[in-house]
């Protein structure tokens, strides 16, 4: 996975709704997620597999991260 991808994923991240982030299972935002990045670029098979590793090992990252802009907005 490259630097291009992982900033990409992270300002869809930045970018959704953060209710999206918290009230979606994690399997669900997940697959929404990388539905997105891949309408934005397609993305090839392995890249798919590793985003999708790498989405679960930050899902508490990412849920910390809409939890926080909620709080201050």
């Amino acid at each position: 996975m490259n630097t291009t991808l992982l900033r990409q994923t992270w300002n869809l991240i930045e970018t959704t709704n953060a209710w999206e982030l918290l009230e979606v299972s994690e399997s669900d935002l997940i697959q929404r997620l990388l539905q997105r990045l891949d309408a934005q670029q397609p993305l090839a098979a392995q890249e798919r597999v590793s985003l999708n590793d790498y989405l679960h090992t930050k899902m508490s990252l990412i849920k910390d991260t809409a939890e926080s802009r909620l709080v201050s907005a």
